[in-house]
């Protein structure tokens, strides 16, 4: 009864930072809505620093509580882990063009969505998909949902939970049954993979930014 208990926590936590990102990227994707004036700004940080903080917070209390992986232990900052971040974005952009050829093309129904918010959102879209959804996104689908489903250190539950983080992944992106969820599929899977093989957020963080910042140049 405890385990479950422990498992419902988790979950609960989960939802309460998914509701929080996703509310948030409300206010960027339409940040003249509520009509703040020149509070604006100030209000847009200020959530984000909140969300950053609720989402880290959780995180690391899940950390100490279990932590058989070693996932965020110091030192942080390792050149190997660096080239780990950049041959997963050099997959990541391989496997696209395999995937889009096989599929025939075309453009998923979110990214449809993404690229007509781009026009009205403005430079606060820019920043919502350059920077802070790859730093919530990471944090809830590889950070949280690592520590809930497969947090006994094995080799099978590492790739299964690597499948696993990419599904949920690109089913959150693209709840619709297409090929493109492949697509989404296969970024959340060398995202997890990222993590999994640096245990630490910041590389998959960082292979997810350069990603959406290639999709913003392009």
């Amino acid at each position: 009864m405890k385990k479950i208990g422990h498992y419902l926590f988790y979950l609960m936590e989960i939802v309460v930072v998914f509701a929080l990102y996703n509310t948030l990227q409300y206010f960027y994707f339409y940040p003249n809505i509520f009509d703040f004036g020149q509070a604006e700004s100030f209000i847009l940080a200020l959530s984000t620093v909140l969300v950053f903080w609720m989402a880290f917070l959780f995180y690391k209390g899940q950390l100490e509580d279990k932590n058989e992986w070693g996932f965020n232990e110091a030192p942080h900052w390792r050149w190997h882990k660096v080239l780990v971040a950049f041959a997963g974005f050099f997959l990541m952009q391989l496997l696209y063009i395999v995937i889009m050829s096989a599929i025939g093309g075309g453009i998923s129904q979110n990214q449809q969505n993404l690229n007509d918010l781009q026009e009205t959102a403005g430079p606060t879209y820019k920043i919502m998909v350059a920077a802070i959804a790859p730093i919530c996104e990471e944090t809830i689908f590889r950070g949280m949902f690592f520590n809930l489903f497969f947090s006994h250190a094995s080799q099978l539950n590492k790739w299964i939970g690597i499948l696993a983080s990419g599904f949920f992944f690109a089913f959150a992106h693209n709840p619709f049954w297409s090929p493109y969820l492949i697509v989404y599929w296969m970024m959340g899977s060398v995202l997890a993979w990222v993590y999994m093989t640096t245990k630490d957020l910041r590389y998959s963080m960082m292979t997810h930014i350069m990603w959406n910042l290639l999709s913003l140049i392009g």
